[in-house]
């Protein structure tokens, strides 16, 4: 390796827990709900094409939204807590990769919202300057025990 030449940082490999899928297509289910009594609206109120229109939105979003969304944002989603940073990829139809230096956690915390509640899941939260990144998806005792590690971790680099 020459001097001045960064290496590169390998690709995350964790994934997230299967019933992550779950969570995002009730998350979605919401939005289909929301659609189709648009539907409905726009049958009573205006009919013909319109009424049309409507039903062929709604059907479309819960393709997306319940089937093709969840299983592509589920393949996707990698993240990794290494020494120096935390490392996530993630994405449904365009793929981002965020790099968090752990010198810059200030506090890392888990939330569960109802439907995590439900299906056994928890999302840690790294709270930073810039704002807030997530790792959702995780099994409980699993989000417990990576929060626990930045914790500490964030505690070494402090010490540096």
């Amino acid at each position: 390796m020459s001097a001045g030449v960064p290496t590169a940082i390998p690709e995350p490999s964790r994934t997230l827990a299967p019933a992550a899928r779950w969570q995002w297509r009730l998350e979605g289910l919401i939005g289909v709900v929301v659609l189709l009594a648009g539907a409905v609206v726009l049958q009573v109120t205006a009919g013909g094409p319109w009424s049309l229109l409507g039903w062929a939105a709604a059907g479309f979003a819960a393709v997306v939204l319940l089937g093709v969304s969840p299983e592509l944002r589920w393949r996707r989603w990698r993240w990794e807590v290494r020494e120096e940073e935390v490392d996530l990829r993630h994405g449904t139809f365009a793929v981002t990769r965020t790099l968090v230096p752990m010198l810059r956690v200030q506090h890392v915390d888990t939330r569960r919202n109802l439907i995590e509640q439900g299906l056994g899941l928890a999302t840690v939260v790294l709270h930073t300057a810039a704002g807030t990144t997530a790792i959702p998806g995780l099994p409980v005792a699993e989000a417990g025990r990576v929060r626990d590690r930045i914790a500490e971790l964030t505690r070494t680099a402090d010490e540096l």
